[in-house]
């Protein structure tokens, strides 16, 4: 009879550790044919980004770690108030990001700013904007909270405590998008995420909170226009979004605390043979099903990758 997959003890320690940095590299290498994707199909390339370049490696990753995908990315459902909760609470970080990157962007280099503004994507005919979109407020909340919040800051809660964790899985965020403009915005973002995914000890109000800051951005560039965004608002109108924003993210935060009680004990090592409880990655150890869809993944990204550099190529 096989074992049953069981839950360690909270508090138990792992057996055998795992290197969030080493997950971090396969992200980064597979950041440039993302990138060329992007370039050869936005709205399939962003696509198969967020799919093929995110969430299915952070599934292999688990998988073939010998841990079951549910406690370690964090997919338990949360009580309802918290999913509402930290979606109004991703709306106020949207205040307090916006803000942080506009000041960014006046003290950065106009070049800089050019470079890196990516309203551009949303310069296509209106079906691609309404695709982007969509993808942008649905699919990658999902696929990104799961590999970051999910699986990168369960990783690093294996050798780190709650704050160390949240910290450093905002960092190699807000790194991952190789965007100097967005980086402090984007830092602020992976902190509220992850602190609301410890809270909870669910992904779920992240992927919410998540989904409220890239609808509203999205659904901004629809309303308005591809135009490139503001690096000379007054002082005065940055100083009241940002305050606005800290005081609402402040109420929500602690309403979200309130309510979320003490962060229930960390099961996120449960492993799915306990026999074996070493926590090395082997692939014999992944499913044929997610071993052949990432197959398929990585065909895809580096065929478009490869229209991409023709269309590049081409200009």
């Amino acid at each position: 009879m096989e074992p049953v997959a069981e839950e360690r003890p909270p508090g138990a320690p792992p057996a055998g550790t795992k290197s969030a940095l080493a997950f971090f590299a396969v992200l980064l290498a597979l950041f440039p044919p993302a990138l060329l994707a992007q370039w050869a199909s936005p709205v399939a390339g962003l696509a198969a980004t967020q799919l093929f370049a995110f969430l299915v490696p952070a599934l292999v990753a688990t998988a073939g770690s010998n841990l079951r995908i549910g406690p370690f990315l964090r997919l338990r459902p949360p009580r309802p108030a918290l999913a509402v909760l930290g979606f109004l609470a991703g709306g106020a970080a949207y205040l307090v990001a916006g803000a942080v990157m506009t000041l960014t962007q006046r003290l950065l280099p106009r070049a800089w700013v050019q470079a890196y503004d990516i309203t551009r994507l949303f310069e296509g005919p209106p079906w691609e904007q309404a695709s982007l979109a969509a993808i942008a407020a649905i699919l990658a909340p999902v696929c990104e909270e799961l590999t970051f919040r999910g699986y990168l800051q369960s990783t690093l809660s294996l050798r780190r405590g709650p704050a160390g964790a949240i910290a450093v899985g905002a960092v190699l965020f807000a790194t991952l998008h190789l965007d100097p403009v967005r980086f402090p915005a984007l830092l602020v973002l992976g902190t509220v995420f992850g602190w609301l995914t410890w809270r909870a000890g669910s992904v779920w109000p992240a992927v919410a909170a998540h989904a409220a800051n890239n609808g509203l951005a999205a659904g901004l560039l629809l309303a308005l226009g591809a135009t490139e965004a503001p690096a000379t608002a007054p002082a005065g109108e940055i100083a009241t979004t940002l305050a606005v924003g800290v005081c609402a993210l402040g109420l929500l935060l602690g309403a979200y605390r309130a309510a979320a009680g003490w962060p229930p004990p960390d099961g996120a090592v449960a492993l799915v043979d306990p026999a074996s409880p070493d926590l090395s990655w082997r692939p014999q150890r992944v499913p044929r099903p997610l071993a052949l869809l990432a197959a398929v993944g990585a065909l895809t990204l580096l065929a478009l990758a490869v229209l991409g550099l023709a269309h590049g190529a081409g200009r």
